[in-house]
């Protein structure tokens, strides 16, 4: 019993919050945060997407990843994860919660989604796999509607602060040259000027 009691308070909690974060913005971090310590998570990891089989993204993966590294830097418990721009072909999340596992046998996993990527849930791949493999959270705005489908009977429902910042906007008013200031860090705002990103 002692063995057991000492492999369990060995075991750490990470989280996951995966996105294409083309660019990684304000909102993104700021999530992250509330809910790294809203859980008591020991790390929480921004997961870059490589070719989401669900979602588009317009830069390349070095690109997205170099500007969520540089956006996290001076933060010791958020990390990047790049192993899905490293797979060739479409990426599920219950390939990578199996590799995580795998790798990491000591860690408890979360992974995050939005409410948006919550309602999609019972198409996702291997969906039923994945719910065994993490503890899935549903992040959403304070008094917000949430889906309504079966699944949501196996997650847990946390409130985040959100901040209305869109990836989308983001590239449209760098493309028409508006400023795209307060609402990305300072150090993506110069990896995307000095690599000509979303013109």
């Amino acid at each position: 019993m002692v063995a057991d009691r000492s492999r369990s308070s060995a075991r750490r909690r990470v989280g996951l919050l995966g996105g294409t974060f083309d660019p990684v913005h304000v909102g993104h971090l700021i999530v992250a945060e509330s809910v790294r310590e809203k859980l008591g998570l020991t790390q929480l990891r921004l997961l870059v997407a490589g070719d989401p089989w669900m979602k588009d993204q317009e830069s390349p993966a070095e690109h997205r990843v170099a500007m969520a590294r540089a956006a996290v830097a001076s933060n010791p418990a958020i990390t990047v994860d790049d192993r899905e721009t490293r797979r060739d072909g479409p990426t599920y999340t219950a390939e990578t919660l199996a590799q995580l596992h795998a790798e990491e046998p000591d860690v408890d996993w979360t992974f995050l989604v939005g409410a948006d990527a919550a309602a999609r849930l019972p198409d996702w791949h291997d969906i039923d796999q994945a719910l065994e493999l993490a503890a899935f959270v549903v992040v959403a705005r304070p008094g917000s509607s949430l889906p309504n489908h079966d699944l949501m009977d196996r997650v847990t429902v946390v409130s985040a602060p959100m901040v209305e910042v869109s990836s989308t906007q983001v590239r449209a008013d760098v493309a028409a040259g508006r400023s795209i200031r307060h609402r990305v860090p300072e150090v993506v705002i110069h990896h995307i000027r000095g690599n000509v990103l979303y013109r």
